[in-house]
């Protein structure tokens, strides 16, 4: 038996930007610091470095030669080091580690990051296949767990971690509305932009920031000059968002599927005042605070919840809630408490209880 855990996280090109490889990022280091883990990040089809740097504990191996070349080295060198544990980051790669890993002694986790129904029926139907031969899959949110659970015993219920946020202005917050994401459709900042309008929050001197980059920012940017916004701008991403958290009053996430939203959470723990849309994640991160969700796609009740809490001081009573909210439920520490449960199995080949 080794001394130690042995991890490898298969990851894309990390240089990309996008939510997963913070994810990889965060838990990463959770496993190699807070569980004493011996962790590699195993990167394919990698341009440059990290968005998200890797902790200094964690081992960082690439992989340049694109599909199928490189899945072809990774599956050789996971089969060569044998790790006790693999864990997968995105649905199709997911598949491949399951299958071509069956037979190596070695524990896949198949991570899934999107809802469930976000993929085509082939991938639904591989899906229902392939991943009961997984170790573990493990989901962000409880509609998730409730889909897997009817066709899978091997599903598990681990939020993301949220680490706290710096909450320097409490109660100071700008006339400043923020909205964080890659700008591409799922994202569907449109509504953001409408909402704005049909609020006239700038009448009173309000700002709406989009933060991001992406495929429709042109489109973005055409439709603000559209809706005659003029105090509402497009803003390059930044790794450091706690300046925006910061500045801002409220956040808004407008996406019409969203798993879990990393950002909000990251806001909520920022003393920022939310307003979403009824997907499954916002739905959870948000559970104790229904007055902050609309019904998806409702562009009207979203300016008119916009306009609710811009006329109304916010106090520091509902950012503490939301704050103290996010940290109790999603703190580093206790996702780590979470995966150390579900990883220790790996050693004496017990299963492990699904979250409820």
């Amino acid at each position: 038996m080794k001394s130690r855990l042995t991890i490898c996280f298969v990851a894309g090109d990390l240089a990309d930007g996008g939510g997963v490889n913070r994810v990889v990022s965060d838990l990463s280091a959770i496993f190699a610091k807070q569980l004493g883990a011996d962790v590699t990040v195993l990167s394919l089809g990698t341009t440059g470095e990290p968005t998200y740097p890797l902790s200094d504990r964690v081992k960082l191996e690439a992989i340049a030669d694109g599909r199928p070349i490189g899945w072809r080295k990774a599956l050789s060198r996971l089969r060569r080091d044998k790790p006790d544990v693999v864990i997968g980051s995105w649905t199709q790669a997911n598949f491949i580690l399951i299958l071509g890993l069956l037979l190596s002694g070695i524990r896949v986790i198949a991570a899934e990051h999107t809802s469930w129904y976000f993929h085509r029926r082939r991938v639904r139907a591989l899906r229902r296949l392939i991943y009961p031969l997984a170790w573990r899959v493990t989901v962000l949110n409880p509609s998730e767990l409730a889909h897997y659970r009817k066709y899978l015993g091997n599903v598990r219920l681990i939020p993301n971690p949220v680490p706290p946020m710096p909450r320097s202005t409490v109660g100071k917050g700008e006339k400043l509305i923020i909205a964080i994401g890659h700008l591409e459709p799922r994202k569907n900042f449109f509504d953001a932009i409408q909402a704005m309008a049909l609020s006239r929050l700038e009448d009173d001197g309000w700002e709406l920031a989009i933060i991001g980059a992406g495929p429709e920012e042109q489109l973005l940017r055409d439709a603000i000059g559209a809706a005659g916004l003029e105090r509402t701008h497009i803003h390059p991403p930044t790794s450091d968002l706690a300046s925006w958290y910061n500045r801002a009053s409220l956040t808004l996430v407008t996406a019409k599927l969203e798993v879990f939203s990393l950002v909000l959470a990251e806001a909520m723990s920022a003393g920022v005042v939310p307003i979403a849309y009824t997907t499954d994640g916002p739905s959870f991160i948000l559970d104790g605070f229904r007055d902050h969700l609309v019904p998806v796609g409702d562009v009207a009740a979203m300016a008119e919840r916009m306009r609710g809490f811009a006329a109304e001081p916010i106090g520091d009573a509902l950012r503490s809630s939301l704050a103290a909210s996010i940290n109790e439920r999603f703190s580093p520490e206790r996702i780590a408490r979470e995966w150390e449960q579900l990883l220790n199995d790996s050693r004496s080949g017990s299963s492990s209880p699904v979250r409820r």
